[in-house]
């Protein structure tokens, strides 16, 4: 059964005109603007909290990792809502969680509290990415989606840059509670532009939620990265929780494939095009979240700036992401996914690279030029990838798509939140314990991180050379032969 108000053929089409859907799709890129916003807007906060509330930076971290977990967590409910409630409703939803996160970290004065804020707000980001992806999929056409999706990705950057530097700014002249004030603002504003300007772009129905699902997810994911955040600390503790998260994610992907209505259908992971385009981003994304935690850290503990200084550093960057982050979606459309994609992985490698030679003399402007290669490099990776794989699936599986690509990029974000700032962590308690220095031990802490990164950063080159150049080969192919059906990137 239906819950949609019926409405005519005009009506419809009158939804969907053209200018109805400029407006549609302005208001849902400013909510991953303000999705990325509040993702982002504790990275610059870590060594501050650590020092007002007294915990180490391993547990500080917990305002970033909890944050991803939930989202993760609620992307996977996202498509089933998205049929349930319909964009309008599930977009007012998720615009009154970041609303009323932000309030609560405005009133927040303990860690657990301010925890708790975290989490509520990353209800909404879990919501907000993959019901934008998906609707983008849906309103525009295959060929313009790549501008459009990278657009979306540039502007999350700049929701990424603009979070540490706001941020910096008031936590450097005024306190940690009012750091969320921009966010509540965004979230009130967000709420009545839904309620007010969004229609439902898909039929709804009766989709079930399975809770249970919704249970294996959370608990896996947080005790997955329990065990990343750990490893260096407790290492039995953290081997366990290692375990337990594995098991209990294998449970929830066997339970998405047997029972009737899955909380996600997981289907699209069967086109090994799709999975192999989800992992590039995935591995782009790693290496991004990583520096926009990694380098807070390093400017803060090792150089001596201030939050805002370290946010101001953070932001330029980020900001050329966003901005170069349409001209790849431009090329994908264009030229395809090759040579766009490995071009920005060997831009990344090349980050890392001198990041890690620089870092080690406390060379902050140094780390700063070879940081764009990073953060550039992920402007030509995320968007074209992210096009390509959905791009291979049929149009009833575009939000399962979406919303399994914002997973995979969330757990991208807690691997990194993690695996990475558990590593630096580590070394700061062991190396201050024998005797070195504050600084010095932030320095050694964040050259370990960085070779974990240049493995990972590697490996993606390889990949993404090899499965750009498949893509290159069947397209071409499949416009010699004349037969659109012969290009199967699934194959």
């Amino acid at each position: 059964m239906c819950f949609a108000k019926k409405t005519t053929s005009n009506e419809r089409a009158s939804q969907k005109s053209p200018k109805n859907v400029t407006l549609v799709l302005a208001i849902l890129m400013a909510s991953t603007f303000s999705a990325s916003y509040s993702q982002s807007m504790m990275n610059i906060a870590l060594p501050h909290i650590a020092d007002k509330f007294g915990v180490t930076l391993s547990i500080a971290n917990w305002v970033v990792i909890g944050f991803t977990i939930v989202a993760a967590t609620s992307i996977t409910m996202a498509a089933a809502l998205m049929s349930r409630m319909g964009l309008r409703k599930l977009f007012a939803f998720s615009a009154g969680c970041l609303a009323v996160g932000s309030l609560i970290g405005v009133l927040s004065f303990s860690f657990p509290v301010l925890v708790a804020a975290r989490l509520v707000q990353a209800i909404a980001t879990g919501m907000l990415f993959p019901v934008v992806t998906g609707v983008i999929a849906i309103l525009v056409g295959t060929d313009r989606r790549g501008a459009v999706l990278a657009l979306n990705s540039g502007i999350i950057g700049i929701g990424q840059a603009v979070g540490p530097l706001i941020s910096g700014l008031l936590l450097t002249y005024f306190d940690l509670h009012i750091m969320f004030i921009p966010t509540l603002v965004l979230g009130i504003a967000l709420f009545a532009a839904g309620v007010f300007v969004l229609y439902n772009v898909e039929d709804r129905s009766r989709t079930p939620i399975d809770l249970l699902s919704v249970a294996l997810a959370f608990v896996g994911l947080a005790a997955l990265m329990y065990g990343l955040g750990e490893l260096t600390h407790d290492t039995l503790p953290a081997v366990v929780g290692l375990v337990i998260g594995a098991v209990v994610l294998a449970v929830f992907v066997v339970r998405q494939l047997k029972i009737k209505a899955p909380l996600l259908n997981l289907s699209p992971l069967r086109h090994s095009g799709f999975t192999i385009g989800v992992v590039l981003v995935m591995f782009g994304m790693m290496g991004t979240a990583a520096m926009s935690l990694l380098l807070p850290l390093f400017y803060e503990g090792t150089t001596g700036d201030t939050p805002f200084e370290a946010g101001i550093l953070i932001s330029i960057p980020l900001v050329a992401y966003g901005l170069l982050a349409v001209v790849g979606g431009k090329i994908f459309d264009k030229k395809g996914i090759f040579p766009v994609v490995p071009f920005g992985y060997l831009l990344a490698v090349i980050g890392f690279f001198g990041i890690f030679f620089t870092a080690q003399h406390v060379l902050p402007y140094a780390v700063l030029a070879f940081s764009f290669g990073i953060y550039v490099g992920n402007s030509f990776i995320v968007a074209p990838s992210k096009t390509m794989a959905l791009n291979l699936l049929s149009k009833d599986l575009y939000s399962y798509g979406a919303a399994i690509n914002s997973i995979f990029v969330q757990i991208a974000n807690s691997i990194g939140a993690s695996l990475f700032v558990g590593v630096l962590s580590a070394d700061v308690l062991r190396e201050t314990a024998q005797g070195m220095s504050r600084a010095s031990a932030y320095g050694v802490g964040f050259s370990h991180a960085l070779i974990i990164s240049i493995v990972i950063a590697v490996a993606a080159l390889i990949l993404a050379f090899a499965y750009s150049w498949k893509m290159r080969k069947h397209k071409a192919h499949a416009q010699a032969t004349g037969d659109p059906n012969r290009f199967n990137p699934h194959s």
